[in-house]
């Protein structure tokens, strides 16, 4: 593993972990909303025949936010500079969550940088309606980032408080042992660390509700793509992604007894998911 920071051509720093520089194959991990490359941690063993590129996208982890109002399509943009920085030839790309929307975005804006073979992990799928089972989940989080922006003095501790995110952590988390789940709280703890701007948090997971893959059907049409998702996954639910893989043509495979953490939880199965994808 080797650490890197790369300056791409809009003068925006990236930093980013690389994995057997000596494989031919590269695939490029892009994470979710508030993570961080260390979310891949587990993945990184079980793809070891591939070269693995994993930035800490703009404003997360390491990586410096370029401005206060950063949007989806100008993290896009930012992913394809770093592409074409690496001179990377044609990797393939695997987003989580957030990252899905990221790597679409990529995709619409340059396609021919990228493999035809893509793979998005328990990606955000539609946008989400009154009548929805994550619209609860959405206000809550809006209500969070909201207070966490505008209360002065409450709002600092708000946003970096271990037991609402140990709480929210809860919610998600489907693994009965108890080790990984402490394991789990431990590595979204490390992410509170990382906040670059909260305001920006809240304007993107804003964001992040009102759009989905779906949007981005004629993009994703010329590819192939492969939906892997949890069967107990409640940030997005199967019942959205199999609407979502039909709109867009993509191929689902479910991973069961688990939800949106299978990349903690069940990483050797969202590895053999990849390889067989890719291969």
């Amino acid at each position: 593993m080797a650490k890197h920071t790369v300056e791409l051509q809009s003068g925006d720093k990236v930093t980013y972990w690389s994995h057997n520089d000596s494989r031919k194959q590269t695939l490029v991990l892009i994470h979710g909303f508030t993570g961080t490359h260390e979310g891949f941690q587990y993945l990184v063993p079980l793809l070891s025949d591939f070269r693995l590129i994993i930035p800490d996208l703009p404003g997360f982890g390491v990586s410096p936010l370029p401005h206060h109002k950063l949007t989806l399509a100008e993290l896009g943009k930012l992913l394809t500079q770093f592409i074409q920085k690496l001179e990377l030839e044609k990797p393939n790309l695997i987003g989580h969550s957030m990252g899905s929307l990221v790597v679409a975005e990529a995709i619409r804006q340059h396609p021919e940088l990228f493999a035809k073979e893509l793979v998005l992990a328990s990606p955000v799928p539609t946008p989400i309606k009154w009548i929805d089972s994550r619209k609860v989940g959405a206000v809550a989080s809006g209500l969070y980032y909201s207070a966490s922006h505008r209360l002065p003095v409450v709002g600092k501790r708000l946003s970096t408080s271990k037991p609402i995110t140990k709480f929210s952590t809860n919610l998600i988390m489907t693994t009965k042992d108890v080790e990984m789940r402490d394991k789990i709280h431990r590595h979204h703890y490390d992410n509170l660390n990382y906040i670059s701007h909260i305001g920006w948090y809240k304007q993107l997971n804003r964001q992040i509700n009102r759009t989905g893959i779906s949007h981005y059907k004629s993009a994703l049409s010329k590819f192939d793509v492969l939906i892997i998702n949890g069967d107990n996954d409640a940030v997005t639910p199967l019942k959205h992604q199999k609407k979502t893989a039909d709109i867009i043509n993509a191929k689902l495979i479910t991973i069961p007894e688990v939800g949106h953490l299978a990349h903690y939880e069940k990483p050797t199965d969202l590895a053999a998911a990849i390889v067989d994808f890719l291969r």
